[in-house]
Formats: structure tokens, C-alpha cells, sequence
């Protein structure tokens, strides 16, 4: 009969499971068998940091790169789209390059903007936004884990 499940008696199933411990237990001293799990915590966590560590740096630095970038196309943008009579300050510009790389998680203290114009930064003039972030690097301590990144942007007026 085929699918028939073999019913065993309680003499059977104890026999069974004695038998089963004996083989477990012999085998348990085999010389090459270990503790996988202390193995994959230890390599995990080895390899873990540092990736991890890895990841949250290239966020950091791309979060830099991005408001830098953004930083001087938003300024030279403004300035390109003001009215004639108008021009934009140096302290404008910083403030508004303060504005946009914020939305970046980047502080106003790490920002740096440099405009030249070619007379008075009005929107037919020439000009050249330098935006520099010093973008910090995650876990490091103030001093040493500063990367310096900059961007520029240029409009020829309108």
C-alpha cells in the first residue's frame, strides 16, 4: 500500500531517540567540528564595520558634493533671473548658498562662497559663483576629518 504511515509503539519511538542521542553524542567529539555561529558573528561583525563605515562616508561626501553643486547653480540662477535695475550682494550670496546646502544636512559654518562679476552683478553682467564645503567625515573627530569640495557655476547674463 503506498502513502501508508508505519505506526511505531512507545518501545519503538524510545529506542529510536536513545539510538539517536548515542550517534549525536558520538559524533560531537569530532575534532573538526566548531561553533558556526561564533564564526559568522566574528566575521560579520569584522566585515560589517568597515563597510558600513564605507557607506556612511560616500553618503557624506556625496551629500557635500550635491550642495556645493546646487549651492552655486541656485545662486548663479538668481542672479540671472533678477530685474535690471538689481544686483546681488556677497552677503546674498551667502546666504543663499547657506540656504540651499542646508537642505543637504550641511552646516553654515562649512560653506564658503566666492562671487565675481564682471561690474555689478546684475543679471546682464558675467558671473562666477565658487561655492567651497568642507564636508565632514562621519565618526571623526573636528580637525582632521574635514574633505574640502568645491563647485563653480558661471552665467553670461540674459
Amino acid at each position: 500500500m503506498r502513502g501508508a504511515v508505519k505506526i511505531l509503539s512507545p518501545k519503538a519511538v524510545r529506542a529510536r531517540t536513545r539510538w539517536g542521542r548515542r550517534k549525536r553524542a558520538a559524533s560531537s567529539q569530532s575534532p573538526d567540528e566548531g561553533s558556526a555561529i561564533v564564526e559568522f558573528l566574528g566575521l560579520g561583525i569584522t566585515l560589517l564595520i568597515p563597510i558600513m563605515y564605507g557607506v556612511l562616508t560616500v553618503f557624506s561626501l556625496q551629500a557635500s558634493v550635491m550642495a556645493a553643486h546646487s549651492a552655486s547653480a541656485q545662486v548663479a540662477q538668481y542672479v540671472r533671473e533678477l530685474p535690471k535695475e538689481q544686483s546681488l550682494s556677497q552677503a546674498q550670496a551667502n546666504e543663499l548658498a547657506t540656504l540651499v546646502a542646508q537642505d543637504y544636512g550641511v552646516a553654515a559654518s562649512d560653506i564658503s562662497v566666492a562671487l565675481s562679476c564682471s561690474s555689478s552683478c546684475g543679471s546682464n553682467d558675467t558671473i562666477r559663483v565658487d561655492v567651497s564645503v568642507n564636508a565632514r567625515l562621519p565618526l571623526v573627530p573636528i580637525g582632521n576629518g574635514v574633505v574640502p569640495v568645491s563647485s563653480y557655476s558661471m552665467s553670461w547674463g540674459s
